[in-house]
């Protein structure tokens, strides 16, 4: 994620100069670092910036001794961190067996089952990228039939992460490709149903169901499938009587109690969400669920004390399971806490990313949509900022909402853009909304300033310095309109005020040398 100076863009006209300072002076404000975890925070060295887990080709370089020996080292570790519970120790040991040989699928396949669960998606791409190149290089290429089998469990992981993330087309490819090669694989069986549903695969989703039951009738996935067969319909109500009374169990229940829980949030039904949240943060297959850090907070929509939801997270503050719009808000929250630097573009890209599921899960989608549109306004990326912008402005009216966030940020960002009008329109309706933000009053004269009302403009910088005397935004602007207008010493006085508020500023110390040379 770009940073969070706008300074740099080319300046196109002095209203747009104007607004350079108050995109260089934004502040921030929220909660402190990351949930407390105990999961490793940088445990894996293949993810280090050293790159210490060696290449494959470099490991087949070695003098054929050395890679017998790290092939059995490899192997024991492996079967060592198969037979410990603890999360932290088998992500350690798992780590250390990659290291060791990096030929290991079944090692980088076992590493991506938990990366799955406790770390970002970055981590687990990479470690099913090298599951996926080892074997594809197996030592044994006759081992046929082990080589298959580790390319079908490959597979699955790979559905299972896009499947967590809402890609459901992403998904389907994967999973499909092992269904149709083993339709009795009961693991390919329920996701591809599971992925059926969600693509709106009524036949084909029921079909598989019909399968599932037929082998065991008291399996619950079936159930599952048939509620989010009513999901991609939008019938969330009908959803939700397929899974009310549903106890999951198997090797997905934590799945499953994951999105029996979204349709209870959907819903507003609170006490569900939460237990069964709760569940499905207790059915983790992980051996301990000590590792994972858990928050309540609130979501992105406003609501009730109710709709605090609770959140699980993993390594650095990875999104485990919980509400993903309370993750989403939290993240957010970190972001506009963090100074800038890498840990702030972090967030921003978390925050983002974790926006993005929300979408595509129908999550709180408008919140999510204006929380992404938000990040990007911050970083600079002003077109990208105003097509989320718009677009959640547009699914609000659908609501009846009216955000004056929302409105602020969009009349920000349309100066940026020169579309004054626009901007205008913005800006008048948060200042209405929220008659008490400083930063809209601010952009406010200065649009008004600009589109020739400099009474309107000067009462309402005005404004925003009786609101905030500690904005140089405001000071600026309405110095730099006090000396457009010829009006040297009030001009002086409020640029030497922003001067005072932002000292390192280049442009107010160039304005007054100008002043005081108009004055000689």
């Amino acid at each position: 994620m770009p940073g969070h100076d706008r300074t740099s863009r080319p300046v196109r006209s002095a209203a747009v100069a104007a607004l350079a300072l108050g995109a260089m002076l934004l502040g921030a404000s929220g909660c402190g670092g990351p949930a407390t975890t105990g999961c490793p925070e940088s445990t894996l060295t293949v993810f280090g910036p050293d790159r210490s887990v060696i290449s494959l080709e470099l490991f087949r370089a070695l003098p054929e001794e050395e890679q017998v020996r790290r092939t059995r080292q490899s192997a024991v570790l492996l079967a060592r961190a198969r037979n410990v519970s603890g999360t932290q120790d088998r992500l350690t040991l798992l780590d250390q067996a990659v290291s060791a040989d990096p030929g290991n699928a079944d090692a980088w396949l076992d590493l991506a089952a938990i990366l799955r669960r406790v770390a970002e998606d970055a981590r687990t791409e990479e470690a099913l990228d090298r599951a996926g190149k080892a074997i594809a290089h197996p030592v044994d290429p006759s081992a046929t039939d082990l080589i298959q089998a580790r390319a079908r469990r490959l597979s699955l992981l790979r559905a299972w992460h896009h499947y967590d993330r809402g890609e459901w087309t992403r998904s389907y490819r994967w999973a499909k490709a092992v269904y149709d090669a083993e339709p009795g694989n009961d693991a390919a069986r329920v996701i591809t149903g599971l992925l059926e549903a969600r693509l709106g695969n009524a036949g084909r989703a029921r079909a598989i169901a019909r399968d599932i039951r037929l082998a065991d009738e008291y399996a619950t996935e079936p159930a599952w499938i048939e509620a989010c067969l009513e999901i991609s319909r939008g019938l969330d109500r009908e959803a939700f009587s397929f899974v009310a009374t549903l106890i999951p169990r198997g090797v997905f229940q934590s799945e499953c109690w994951r999105d029996m829980a979204r349709i209870a949030e959907r819903l507003g039904e609170w006490s569900y969400a939460r237990r069964w949240y709760q569940e499905s943060a207790a059915n983790m297959p992980l051996g301990d669920v000590d590792c994972l850090g858990q928050t309540d907070h609130a979501r992105l929509a406003p609501g009730p004390r109710a709709s605090v939801l609770p959140v699980w997270t993993g390594m650095e503050g990875a999104y485990v399971t919980g509400s993903l719009s309370s993750y989403t808000a939290l993240a957010y929250d970190h972001f506009k806490a963090a100074p800038d630097g890498p840990g702030r573009d972090r967030w921003a890209g978390v925050t983002v990313n974790a926006a993005g599921m929300c979408i595509r899960m129908g999550l709180d989608a408008p919140w999510a949509r204006k929380t992404k549109g938000l990040i990007f306004a911050a970083a600079g990326e002003t077109r990208r900022a105003l097509v989320d912008l718009r677009r959640a402005e547009q699914e609000f009216k659908t609501l009846g909402v009216r955000d004056p966030e929302l409105e602020a940020e969009l009349g920000h960002q349309l100066i940026l853009e020169e579309g004054y009008d626009e901007a205008l329109q913005h800006l008048r309706e948060a200042v209405d909304l929220d008659p008490d933000n400083a930063r809209a009053w601010s952009d406010l004269g200065l649009v008004l300033v600009t589109m020739g009302d400099p009474a309107g403009g000067e009462q309402a910088l005005s404004r925003a310095i009786t609101l905030d005397p500690g904005l140089p935004t405001a000071w600026y602007n309405r110095g730099l309109m006090y000396m457009h207008r010829g009006d040297l010493d009030r001009a002086a006085d409020d640029l030497g005020e922003a001067a005072r508020l932002a000292p390192d500023n280049q442009d107010i110390a160039r304005l007054l040398q100008q002043i005081q040379k108009k004055r000689q």
